[in-house]
């Protein structure tokens, strides 16, 4: 998730309502980000009834929202408990904070939300204050379930799925998602499916997605367990997120930025495209069955004007760089037919009336992406491995050490790689944390560049000896390092 340069940072912000620097990104992409306290919070899911409304969720009980979000105006508020002090220290002196999983909007005139304490918010004033947001705590349970996606295809139906440490495996179905608990009616699917995502297409046709890659389905959502069945994990065992389908397509994709589609989405037919690189697949949208877009956790949009087709061609453009104050993660995406619009990290909100401008192939020339790299060169980041630090093992752990890797690349990558010894190469983010024993270690970096291609590798190693105590006597296997220069424990002299 490390990026190269920072946006530019425009004035004239204004409590609520925002013009907060609009600029040309990526493929004609423009970023607005929340003012104060509502910049700080993490926007995990937008839906957009119609071209004129959309309606963001995120952490914090955060709800954002916009009549025009082209021309970058949102408001927010906190649903169900707001308004919160907006202090120096916020969000830490608030007092209590739901997130906002995922919302649904089947019409302007209504919206649900889940949270991952078990409640349920509705609105049938979506714009108005944080009082015209109701909660509802949807069985009782409190704190204990994790609702962790909804999907309201019309207003008389909608369907929630949990997962997450308790209460896994359950479906909520409501045609009267407004009336309170007493509404939603729970189908246990068993808890071994940690489900994360839901969209249906309409009310004959749910697809749900599950952290083990399993995916589900049901042409009766209300009809009970047995109208759910389990499509196998056509992706292999990376954790599906969030999922969007449409009459004749579904989309995901997992941690291997792998994206899967279905024309079939209730039978096995499911195909993965290689993303490339080492990072979650977060959100999907589609403007048609053919024209999609999909995020990644990495600040990378996605696009693809052959969505439905045996094998579509994806390309992609890093939106968000990486920042350690802002970070560059996106969640959300919709697509309310003239524009796209996505949300991510620290409140940030990028919309495009061109998201398919640039074709996934050169116009006129027929040359594969391959090509193209031959005649321009191909893209591939280098990965720098900061100094080592080395720390001791606290009294009473075990003898050792813990060795912080800290990494960057210079250029715009999709993710890292990381090896220790002779271990395999595996996706990882900086700071990666190894406990090591005595003896001579050697760690690898390589970056994946936004085209997927991998960079060269970055390599440090460093010494841990075998006999040396370290403070107060916790442990025998901590020492100095060799050759002089590397990473060295305190101590050592």
């Amino acid at each position: 998730m490390r990026r190269g340069s920072v946006f530019a940072v425009c004035l004239g912000v204004t409590v609520l309502v925002l013009v907060f620097c609009s600029g040309a990104y990526g493929a004609g992409w423009s970023q607005t980000q929340l003012p104060g306290a509502g910049g700080k919070s993490y926007l995990l899911s937008v839906s957009c009834p119609s071209t004129s409304l959309c309606v963001a969720s995120g952490t914090n009980n955060l709800i954002a929202t916009s009549t025009d979000p082209l021309d970058g105006d949102w408001k927010y508020v906190y649903a169900g408990d707001g308004p919160w002090p907006e202090t120096e220290n916020w969000p830490t002196d608030a007092i209590s904070g739901k997130q906002i999983q995922e919302i649904s909007c089947p019409s302007s005139g209504l919206c649900v939300g889940v949270t991952d304490q078990g409640n349920i918010y509705t609105s049938t004033n979506p714009t108005g204050p944080a009082a015209a947001w109701a909660t509802t705590d949807i069985d009782g349970g409190g704190p204990n379930i994790h609702l962790e996606g909804i999907s309201c295809p019309i207003t008389g139906l909608c369907v929630a799925v949990t997962g997450g440490r308790n209460d896994s495996g359950k479906v909520f179905t409501s045609t009267n998602p407004t009336g309170g608990a007493a509404a939603w009616q729970v189908t246990e699917l068993g808890e071994a499916l940690d489900l994360r995502g839901i969209s249906c297409a309409s009310p004959s046709l749910c697809v749900a997605t599950g952290h083990h890659g399993e995916i589900v389905t049901s042409a009766n959502p209300t009809g009970g367990a047995t109208t759910w069945a389990q499509v196998g994990a056509p992706g292999g065992p990376g954790g599906l997120e969030g999922i969007t389908c449409l009459p004749g397509l579904c989309l995901t994709g997992n941690t291997g930025g792998n994206v899967l589609g279905s024309t079939a989405p209730d039978a096995s037919a499911w195909t993965a495209t290689p993303g490339g690189g080492s990072v979650q697949i977060t959100g999907a949208a589609c403007q048609s069955v053919s024209r999609c877009v999909v995020v990644d956790n990495n600040g990378d949009v996605l696009v693809a004007i052959d969505a439905n087709s045996p094998h579509p061609y994806w390309s992609f453009d890093n939106l968000l760089p990486y920042t350690p104050a802002e970070g560059n993660a996106l969640f959300g995406a919709a697509c309310p037919g003239t524009y796209c619009v996505l949300v991510g990290s620290h409140g940030q909100i990028l919309t495009s009336t061109e998201p398919f401008a640039i074709p996934p192939r050169a116009a006129g020339t027929g040359k594969s992406r391959k090509h193209r790299h031959r005649k321009h060169g191909p893209k591939r980041p280098k990965a720098r491995i900061a100094p080592i630090h080395l720390s001791y093992p606290k009294p009473g752990e075990k003898p050792r050490v813990e060795a912080r890797i800290r990494f960057y690349a210079h250029g715009p990558v999709r993710g890292y790689q990381c090896r220790l010894d002779k271990d395999h190469f595996r996706p990882c983010r900086s700071p990666k944390r190894y406990h090591v024993g005595g003896g001579h270690h050697f760690v690898r970096v390589r970056a994946i560049g936004t085209t997927g291609l991998r960079g060269p590798v970055a390599i440090e190693d460093f010494w841990i000896g075998r006999h040396h105590t370290g403070p107060n006597g916790t442990g025998a296997i901590v020492g100095c390092p060799w050759p002089p220069g590397k990473a060295q424990l305190p101590g050592c002299g």
